[in-house]
């Protein structure tokens, strides 16, 4: 990971909109899935970023849908990654999706950076009050499974996505930061 400490923000369209765009344009070039509502983001910019306001706010929030916060990470000027913090569960996120989802753009992978950004999100949730943090990753996603077992998450079960039929893997991390590595 760079000497420069990585810096968790909210995500806010005045402060965030042009990195924003960049790492998500990095991330759609490369063809790479996962990431919420990217075609959106793309086609109505201003519904995009609505959007994020409504889930922050737990505004007027679709059926199933839950609240959320949104977080950027930058080293220096330089936006990193983003997570997601999910502030309940739905019946649907506890088979894929979870607590907690993050991306790291691509050109910036291999460095520590996933690791460090799982950290901090968890200990938003602890901020938060949710003392356990639910996580899925499929169980072809080797990297992301290192970067929660790294952060102390207990493997408990296998289960099917609803949303693309792959085999996930849940684990559970506590979010008090004494509690894990």
């Amino acid at each position: 990971m760079s000497s420069e400490p990585l810096q968790l923000q909210r995500l806010h369209r005045s402060a965030h909109e042009e990195q924003y765009l960049a790492f998500a344009t990095e991330i759609r070039d490369r063809g790479e899935g996962g990431f919420d509502r990217l075609e959106m983001l793309f086609s109505d910019i201003d519904e995009y970023f609505d959007l994020v306001h409504r889930f922050e706010h737990d505004e007027e929030l679709p059926n199933q849908w839950v609240n959320m916060s949104h977080f950027v990470f930058f080293v220096g000027p330089q936006l990193v990654g983003t997570s997601r913090l999910r502030h309940r569960l739905s019946p649907w996120l506890e088979l894929d999706g979870g607590h907690i989802g993050y991306h790291v753009r691509p050109s910036q992978r291999r460095r520590g950076y996933a690791t460090e950004m799982l950290r901090q999100t968890l200990e938003e949730a602890h901020r938060m009050g949710i003392p356990k943090a639910l996580l899925t990753v499929a169980t072809t996603n080797a990297p992301s499974i290192r970067v929660v077992e790294k952060n102390g998450g207990l493997f408990d079960k296998e289960t099917l996505s609803p949303r693309s039929g792959e085999t996930m893997h849940r684990y559970w991390i506590d979010t008090a930061p004494e509690r894990r590595p």
